[in-house]
C-alpha cells in the first residue's frame, strides 16, 4: 500500500567502491528509489521494482562485499564485540552446540563461535565468504538461502545485516524454521531506522536495503513468521537492533502509533527534503563550498534535492580514500584532505556518530573554523 508517491530519481546504486568510474556489465550506475510501506507491520520499505531486484541478485554474487564484519574494517571490532555479547548470551542460555550464519561475509562471528567449541557453518551468495571461511577452516556454502545444500538442523541460526535485504522477510524467516532444531534459537541483527523514520530522514536509504526496521516493525515481522520473541533491544555500539526468538508464539497486535509513524514517513520526508534544499540553496547563493561527511547518507538528499550539483565527499573508511561510488563522479576524500583544503560548510550525515565527528573537527585547529552542521539539526530545527 503506497501512502504517497516519493521517488528519488537516478540515485547511485551503491555496491562497491572503485578507483575509476568504469562500468560493470549488466549493473547500472544509478536506479530510481521509490518508498512504500507494509502497513500491517508498520514497516517502511523500498517499493519492489523487478529491475532493482534482478540487479541486486546479480550484485550479491560479485566479489565486492559490503558487510562490516570482516577483517581490516575498523568498525568491525567494536561492532562485532557488541553483537557477540548479545549472541553469546543466547548461546549460553540455549546451550547451543551448532550454529549456521546466513550471509556470513567475513566469517568473523563464526570464527569466534568456533573457538568456543560450537560446530559452525555459513552460507553466502558471494565466493568472498567461502574464501574467508577457508582461512578459519569453516565450511561455507556459496548460494542464496534457502539452499538444497543446507539440510541440517541447528541449535542457532543467525544473520547480521541480512533481513533488510530480503524481498519477503516473513517468508524468509518461515523458511529458517525448517533448519532450526527443536528449541533452537533465531538471532537477527538489522540497522535501527527508528530515528530516521521519526524525523522523515531519507539518508538511511540505499537500494540494497528493501526494509527499514524500527523495534516494533521488526518484532511484528518476526512474530508473523511464527516465532516467539525473547528479546529485542538496541545495540550499545553503532545503530543496530538485536532480536532473539524461538519457534512458536502468539498473534501480535501492532501498536497503532507504529502504523501512523510508518504511514506518515513520506510526508515528513518531503518536509525534511525542503529544509535540506533550502540550506543548499542558501549556501550556493553565498558562494560557499559545501562538503558532506559520510557520503552514502548524503546521496539520497543530493539526488532528490540537488541533482546536477557537485559537492566534496569525506569519509574515514581507509579503503574508500580517492575512490568513487558508481553514479557520482567525485572521489572520496579523508580527514587530512579536508584539513589541508577546508570547505566553508561541512554537513555531517551520520546520526549515530555525528557529534563524535563534529568534536574531532572542532579539536583540530586546521578544521576548527569550518561551519559544521549535523543532519539531526536540520531534522529538528
Amino acid at each position: 500500500m503506497t501512502i504517497t508517491s516519493l521517488t528519488i530519481p537516478g540515485m547511485p546504486l551503491y555496491w562497491r567502491v572503485a578507483t575509476s568510474m568504469e562500468s560493470v556489465n549488466g549493473i547500472p550506475k544509478t536506479l530510481p528509489f521509490t518508498f512504500d510501506v507494509m502497513l500491517q507491520h508498520g514497516l517502511v520499505i523500498q517499493q519492489r521494482e523487478p529491475q532493482t531486484l534482478e540487479v541486486l541478485k546479480k550484485i550479491y554474487t560479485q566479489e565486492a562485499n559490503v558487510g562490516y564484519l570482516q577483517e581490516g574494517n575498523d568498525f568491525s571490532k567494536p561492532y562485532g564485540k557488541d553483537f557477540l555479547k548479545f549472541l553469546n548470551a543466547v548461546v549460553e542460555e540455549r546451550e547451543v552446540k551448532s550454529a549456521l550464519e546466513i550471509g556470513c561475509g567475513g566469517c568473523t562471528v563464526l570464527a569466534d563461535l568456533k573457538q568456543s567449541g560450537i560446530d559452525v557453518c555459513g552460507i553466502d551468495s558471494s565466493s568472498f565468504a567461502a574464501r574467508e571461511g577457508a582461512k578459519h577452516d569453516i565450511p561455507v556454502v556459496t548460494d542464496f538461502y534457502p539452499s538444497e545444500h543446507i539440510k541440517e538442523r541447528f541449535d542457532l541460526i543467525f544473520c547480521v545485516d541480512v533481513l533488510e535485504h530480503i524481498d519477503n522477510p516473513v517468508q524468509f524467516l518461515e523458511r529458517i524454521c525448517n533448519n532450526l532444531a527443536p528449541g533452537g534459537a533465531l538471532v537477527v541483527n538489522v540497522p535501527d531506522c527508528t530515528e530516521s523514520i521519526d524525523m522523515g530522514d531519507i539518508s538511511m536509504v540505499i537500494h540494497q536495503h528493501l526494509n527499514y526496521f524500527e523495534r516494533e516493525s521488526l518484532r511484528s515481522v518476526v512474530m508473523a513468521a511464527g516465532y516467539e520473541v525473547l528479546d529485542c533491544c538496541s545495540a550499545n555500539y553503532g545503530g543496530s537492533l538485536y532480536l532473539s526468538a524461538i519457534r512458536g508464539g502468539r498473534a501480535y497486535k501492532l501498536p497503532e502509533n507504529v502504523k501512523r509513524r510508518a504511514s506518515t514517513f513520506q510526508v515528513k520526508a518531503l518536509n525534511m527534503m525542503e529544509k535540506f534544499k533550502g540550506m543548499l540553496d542558501e549556501a550556493q547563493a553565498e558562494g560557499e563550498s559545501i562538503g558532506f561527511y559520510v557520503p552514502l547518507r548524503a546521496f539520497p538528499y543530493i539526488f532528490s534535492c540537488a541533482s546536477g550539483r557537485e559537492f566534496r565527499l569525506f569519509d574515514d573508511t581507509p579503503g574508500w580514500h580517492q575512490c568513487y561510488f558508481d553514479g557520482y563522479n567525485v572521489c572520496v576524500e579523508n580527514f587530512e584532505d579536508l584539513a589541508t583544503k577546508p570547505t566553508k560548510i561541512l554537513v555531517v550525515m551520520s546520526l549515530t556518530f555525528g557529534e563524535v565527528i563534529r568534536d574531532k573537527l572542532a579539536s583540530d585547529p586546521r578544521t576548527a573554523g569550518i561551519k559544521v552542521s549535523l543532519l539531526s539539526e536540520y531534522a529538528r530545527g
